[in-house]
């Protein structure tokens, strides 16, 4: 199930702007998630806030794709982020085509690579090619390209086909809503560090990751509404409980996605809380902000605490 989450979603940010133009990602319509968990109690996705004398930090767990009209803005969320002078998100640039496409042209392209077929195993080429099929992406471009982002490429068509969009997501409106307000917006981590995490798989991880992302769509369109739909009511526990599913067999690559960059981003909060003040919303990945190895984990661990609004 890494595939299904980690390995979609987690990209899929960056990965839009330049695939967008590709064929088999055009969308097919599909209906907003209910709401109706969050519309009930009107406290929506969890929100947590760590401060200091002069500094508060809100932390905010995203869905990086999302059927447009998806609701999840509830007004404790929305009334932080207009509070906030600063947008903090993972990484910057993910809209723009310009940016991204020389970095990934540059990362992920090698020339002499075996076709895609042949690197899994043999039972799972008849998967792969109708995973292939479903998406609607030319086999030769993803032979072209190196196993991670003929990975993602691949997970992200289909998770468009099935309705979720960029411009559906958190970060997409997040921003918009930002520069509409004229917040300062930073990002923790640059998309070479970002893409990075992935091109520096050894092969072996990167050939598991696209084995992995091929469940069935229908299996992938579930499970999928289940994390939105506990993501929507607040309900970090689920959360967790879905990632640890999710990474229980690829261990490494779980602390290379997610327990590496909590840490980096703890540290970043704490060194933040100590020398600037003002009013920060980061809004990163909701898997970051749930189970043992949080972000929140990691503050607590530091002596910092941290609270849940919501």
């Amino acid at each position: 199930m890494m595939g299904r989450i980690l390995g979609a979603l987690a990209a899929a940010a960056m990965l839009v702007a330049c695939t967008s133009e590709a064929p088999g990602t055009a969308k097919e319509k599909a209906s907003a998630p209910n709401a109706e968990a969050a519309a009930a109690s009107g406290k929506g996705p969890a929100l947590w806030a760590v401060k200091d004398a002069d500094t508060t930090i809100y932390l905010f767990g995203t869905i990086h794709m999302l059927p447009e009209g998806t609701q999840w803005l509830m007004p404790p969320i929305a009334k932080a982020f207009d509070a906030s002078d600063t947008l903090v998100l993972e990484v910057l640039g993910t809209n723009d085509a310009k940016v991204t496409t020389p970095i990934i042209l540059k990362m992920g392209y090698t020339p002499g690579l075996p076709p895609l077929a042949e690197r899994v195993p043999a039972d799972d080429r008849a998967e792969l090619a109708a995973a292939i099929t479903h998406a609607g992406v030319p086999g030769p471009a993803l032979d072209a390209m190196e196993t991670w982002l003929a990975t993602m490429s691949l997970s992200t068509a289909r998770i468009q086909k099935l309705g979720y969009g960029i411009e559906g997501g958190v970060e997409y409106q997040l921003s918009t809503r930002a520069a509409a307000q004229r917040k300062r917006i930073e990002g923790l981590e640059t998309m070479t560090e970002q893409l990075g995490f992935f091109d520096t798989l050894p092969e072996a991880e990167q050939r598991t990751l696209l084995v992995n992302s091929l469940d069935d769509i229908t299996d992938i369109d579930a499970v999928i509404k289940s994390a939105v739909k506990s993501w929507q009511a607040g309900d970090v526990d689920a959360v967790a409980e879905l990632l640890e599913d999710d990474t229980r067999d690829s261990p490494g690559l779980a602390k290379r996605l997610l327990t590496d960059r909590n840490l980096n981003w703890a540290n970043w909060i704490e060194k933040r809380l100590e020398t600037t003040p003002g009013t920060v919303f980061v809004a990163v990945g909701s898997g970051h902000l749930a189970g043992k190895d949080s972000v929140q984990s990691m503050l607590e661990a530091k002596g910092l605490k941290v609270e849940r609004l919501n």
